[in-house]
């Protein structure tokens, strides 16, 4: 069974999504997976794994209350399930390296129509949201 969920955008510690994350943590620490990250003229990044290329930074959270944690989570990231037309992200599983080195089986939450990517977002150089949106004068998603 899956405990784990790599976040790599608003639901990171500090940000403007982590409050719905937080009451179904465990454990929290940070990590990195395969994949790549575009920032979204909407304030989100999204993830998307079809190259193996790239690198993704995060944070690998372990959840207590799995089945109620997916379905707040669910909910935010607009995830009907799987194959479903209407998704906006869909939940995947992906091997997340945690900071110690172990590999973790985790969800993730990947864009569900990634061929919209390159023409929608902005890829993130290096695949690090947060230090990309340190760059971005006064962005609406940062708590504060």
């Amino acid at each position: 069974m899956i405990k784990h969920v790599f976040v790599y955008g608003t639901l990171m510690s500090g940000l403007a999504n982590h409050h719905v994350l937080k009451p179904y943590i465990k454990a929290i620490e940070p990590a990195k997976t395969a994949g790549r990250i575009y920032h979204l003229p909407y304030g989100y990044p999204a993830y998307c794994d079809d190259d193996g290329n790239g690198e993704v930074t995060g944070e690998l959270v372990e959840l207590k209350d799995i089945d109620q944690a997916l379905v707040s989570l669910d909910q935010l990231e607009d995830y009907f399930g799987p194959g479903c037309a209407n998704n906006l992200y869909d939940r995947i599983v992906r091997p997340v390296i945690a900071a110690d080195g172990r590999i973790v089986d985790a969800y993730i939450y990947a864009w569900h129509d990634r061929e919209s990517l390159a023409v929608l977002g902005e890829l993130v150089p290096g695949g690090d949201w947060r230090e990309y949106i340190r760059n971005v004068s006064a962005p609406p998603w940062r708590l504060g």
